[in-house]
């Protein structure tokens, strides 16, 4: 039992440092994230603290490990417990969304910027079109 209590509390460190690096970084300007990803990342670290804060507190406090006892009161917390977990599951679906959408955007914009890129260097010749930006008597020679 004391390695799941130390497991807990290293898990919960974890979260709380990173929560604190994302923090950090978007107070600082270091933008990476949109607001809406920021929230729902801080909602996420908030339902997984509390996750593992009730665990914690089942296991540890209310020795909730048998239903043996008070079964209704087994089955409530271990089904908020549940009903935590798939909340949490459910934002971070949302935060996957928001990124798979950044990530679509950012890679169209890349395919954008190359696609002018090489209209910008398009060379001229039999059967090419004219450059743009470029006069047909810079093409002679003098």
């Amino acid at each position: 039992m004391f390695a799941l209590a130390l497991t807990l509390l290293i898990l919960a460190l974890a979260v709380i440092v990173m929560l604190l690096i994302e923090v950090r970084q978007y107070r600082a300007g270091r933008r990476l994230l949109s607001a809406r990803r920021f929230a729902l990342r801080i909602i996420a670290g908030a339902l997984l603290l509390a996750l593992l804060g009730a665990i914690f507190a089942g296991v540890f406090l209310l020795r909730l490990t048998r239903a043996e006892g008070d079964a209704t009161l087994f089955l409530a917390f271990w089904g908020g417990c549940t009903l935590m977990a798939i909340a949490l599951v459910c934002v971070m679906m949302a935060d996957l969304q928001e990124t798979r959408k950044r990530a679509a955007a950012r890679q169209h914009e890349i395919w954008r910027d190359f696609a002018r890129y090489i209209a910008g260097n398009v060379p001229s010749g039999p059967r090419g079109r004219q450059s743009p930006g470029k006069d047909e008597s810079e093409d002679e020679p003098r």
